[in-house]
């Protein structure tokens, strides 16, 4: 379960302050609580965000190139060469190369998922097309994805190269290992009927059994589910959950269905978020992964509103930290800000936009 510690802290702590005014300029006001770029060497320079980028740095780097393309705000050029610079030369991403002179370490999917919608969104189908190639080529053969060699097939990383295929335009059905596809094996993780009632439909990390609710896990993957990748648009009509109705023994409907009745329920169960798996409070960056996904398929209105109004209570606290802003957490709610036809330039009073922008390394 380590890569799913990494992964929530990759994005849940990368947080930063900044305080800016709401304004639809993308220039960050200057404040007290502005963010200062500082200077760095070259593997640095272009990066967004001051903290240490062994975990995240590919990450939050596309999701903060994605957020920014999705606002129609300017991308510093020098961000989107560090991206570049990072990609190895069989198409693949690290989570981080500190020396770009030594051979690249192993590849981690959900940086190099990332990086290719994030490349395909600006326009740079070639790294992208690379990127996908080395994906392609690490299908297990139980369908799915693992974050690295050696670490086994997971939901979310199997969601975000999901998510990968269909920015490039591919199928997700169609991309199979041994006649599997990395949908097969999300519904293989999908909790059945033999578990509670609210626990139903829901997704597990990795398989075990029996299996189990991973709400992180859930949250992200569903957006594969639903067919869609970043970013996520608004949804156009509405729809109720549906429930699953076991009375045959199985789900009853569709699996993409059945994940959302069950983020919807969690969210309504919680006051509209998605509470911490690693004690209490709430858990900002998976409750913005399900509003992605419930937007995605424009189900469960008022689940959403109830989870947005949790994202924008704490928004501060999510990407404010030491006066310095976490790009990633900070695009994460951006995106969430534009699926729900929100503003990212003012979120309880933060402009989220600015502060990505205004924290690139110089």
């Amino acid at each position: 379960m380590l890569h799913r510690l990494v992964a929530t802290t990759a994005l849940s702590a990368a947080v930063a302050s900044f305080t800016c005014a709401a304004s639809p300029a993308d220039a960050a006001t200057a404040s007290s609580g502005s963010t200062t770029s500082a200077s760095a060497d070259a593997v640095h320079r272009g990066l967004y965000g001051q903290q240490d980028p062994t975990y995240d740095g590919v990450y939050r780097q596309s999701l903060s190139i994605i957020s920014l393309h999705t606002a129609h705000a300017r991308i510093a050029p020098a961000a989107v060469q560090w991206l570049l610079r990072q990609q190895c030369a069989n198409g693949r991403w690290t989570s981080f190369r500190a020396d770009l002179t030594t051979t690249c370490g192993a590849g981690d999917s959900n940086a190099t998922a990332l990086a290719v919608i994030a490349l395909r969104a600006i326009g740079d189908r070639a790294p992208a097309r690379e990127g996908l190639s080395w994906l392609r080529r690490q299908q297990l053969a139980n369908g799915g994805w693992e974050y690295s060699s050696g670490w086994g097939a997971d939901s979310n990383s199997t969601g975000l190269v999901v998510q990968a295929f269909l920015a490039m335009g591919r199928h997700p059905g169609a991309v199979r290992s041994d006649g599997n596809s990395g949908l097969d094996f999300l519904r293989s993780l999908q909790v059945g009927c033999t578990a509670p009632t609210d626990q139903q439909g829901a997704l597990d990390y990795q398989a075990e059994s029996p299996l189990a609710p991973n709400n992180f896990a859930t949250a992200q993957a569903a957006q594969a589910f639903q067919r869609t990748t970043l970013p996520v648009a608004p949804a156009t009509s509405w729809t109720a959950a549906s429930a699953p109705d076991c009375t045959g023994g199985t789900l009853g409907i569709p699996a993409r269905a059945a994940v959302l009745n069950y983020l919807a329920g969690v969210l309504n169960a919680n006051g509209g978020a998605i509470p911490s798996a690693f004690g209490g409070g709430d858990d900002i960056g998976a409750t913005a992964n399900a509003v992605l996904s419930l937007v995605a398929a424009g189900t469960a209105r008022p689940s959403v509103k109830a989870a947005m109004a949790t994202v924008a209570s704490q928004a501060r606290s999510f990407t404010v930290s030491k006066r310095k802003i976490l790009p990633g957490a900070a695009a994460l709610i951006a995106l969430a800000e534009h699926a729900t036809r929100g503003n990212p330039r003012d979120v309880s009073g933060l402009n989220l936009i600015a502060g990505i922008r205004a924290s690139i390394t110089r």
